[in-house]
């Protein structure tokens, strides 16, 4: 495993600066604190706390601002303190967070489909092209990046760990990847297939899965295996840690295998596999989303590519079986549902954004965009949501949320 960086080794003077000193590491490698929405999903654990103290507004949301990327957006935008983060088509941007209006952009050699991150001071994002990109967060500028191996394309979001000050991220060279903040190699992990889920952490674990069906815990201290499971279908899904458990979700949008929502211990048995009550081929139908968890009810987004359908599942927390279900006009499978108080809101590529009780299913409103929505939801402190869509457009949505609606009547 590499050392440290040098700049940390400096200030620690003396002693030895290893992984054993997190406290030391955190001071001078964090995720921006002011930053709301720094990677997918929020938080390391994408249990994406922030939404879960505002009350979901009954009213459909209004755009506040759109900004044309010049083509499909399916990286999940990032919000910073000033800025948010997103890409389209080759270029990757930032956005004034108020306006929409483009502060810079980045060329990268192929298209972008992955998730960013932001921490110490950079914007990070994989793209096709096989390279991982640090931008600096205010000016675009280039701070660093590495190539993965031969087809080592990205697609799987950024996590970053800010007790130790490293970036997680897997690609297509059937590796886990992490990088100290400033370039330097930290190790990479060797999986079974391509890894496109975006890593999810705990104090001690790095949680995520392969496309051959393998579900991984490292330790997070040295990078070794704990454990991996085996499961009949690709995970892409990020793994979503709740403090009773792992929840996630599994599938091929091909129908090749079927998908379904799972429920883990953190031993790495299971608790319960949910077929959504259909059991055959297609099952929930492939899930590539981290189910939300609300109270006593798990939700997740799933759908196949060969049908116009999708479903959004209620299933019963503690054995999976299907509380609700809501059908959609195409499939949910790639944007994870964003916990808003009592409800989620996630997109599907039928172009719309739903926002969906928990307990009951009811659907609240929804919004339309002029092509599929791949993105996972974001937020700001204020209940702005933010979502890319195939229309080309990155869009903030303002009164989502009552204390937002209230705050833009004032």
């Amino acid at each position: 495993m590499a050392s440290p960086p040098p700049v940390v080794a400096l200030r620690l003077g003396q002693l030895s600066c290893s992984f054993a000193f997190p406290l030391f590491l955190s001071v001078f490698f964090v995720v921006s604190q002011a930053a709301p929405w720094p990677m997918m999903l929020q938080d390391p654990s994408h249990q994406a706390k922030l939404g879960q103290g505002l009350s979901l507004s009954s009213a459909a949301p209004t755009v506040k601002w759109k900004y044309q990327g010049g083509g499909e957006v399916e990286s999940s935008v990032v919000v910073g303190d000033k800025l948010v983060y997103s890409a389209a088509g080759k270029r990757i941007f930032a956005l004034d967070r108020e306006t929409g209006s483009e502060v810079w952009s980045f060329a990268a050699q192929q298209t972008i489909l992955a998730s960013g991150a932001l921490a110490g001071g950079a914007f990070m994002v994989g793209a096709d092209d096989h390279f991982f990109y640090a931008l600096a967060e205010d000016t675009g500028k280039l701070l660093w990046k590495f190539e993965a191996g031969e087809a080592g394309e990205f697609t799987g979001g950024a996590t970053v760990g800010e007790e130790e000050g490293v970036v997680y991220v897997g690609s297509a060279d059937e590796k886990l990847h992490a990088y100290f903040l400033n370039g330097t190699k930290r190790f990479s992990f060797e999986a079974t297939g391509a890894v496109c889920s975006t890593p999810a952490l705990d104090k001690t674990g790095i949680y995520f899965g392969d496309d051959f069906g393998r579900f991984f815990k490292l330790d997070r201290a040295t990078g070794k295996q704990i454990w991996r499971q085996q499961f009949p279908a690709n995970i892409r899904a990020p793994a979503r840690l709740e403090p009773d458990g792992i929840f996630l979700s599994i599938g091929d949008p091909d129908e090749s295998q079927s998908g379904e929502i799972l429920r883990l211990g953190y031993d790495g048995s299971t608790t319960w596999r949910s077929d959504c009550g259909r059991g055959g081929r297609h099952k929930c139908g492939s899930c590539w989303t981290a189910p939300a968890v609300i109270g006593d009810v798990v939700i997740g987004a799933c759908g196949l590519d060969s049908k116009s359908e999708g479903f959004i599942w209620g299933l019963e927390k503690d054995s999976g079986k299907v509380r609700w279900k809501v059908q959609t006009g195409n499939d949910c499978q790639t944007s994870s549902p964003m916990v808003v108080g009592d409800a989620v809101v996630v997109g599907c590529t039928d172009g719309k954004l739903y926002a969906i009780g928990a307990q009951d299913g009811a659907r609240r409103w929804h919004f339309e965009a002029q092509a599929g929505i791949w993105t996972t939801p974001a937020m700001d402190e204020h209940g702005t949501i933010f979502i890319g869509s195939h229309d080309g457009y990155v869009y903030a949505l303002e009164g989502t949320s009552k204390a937002g609606r209230d705050a833009a009547e004032m």
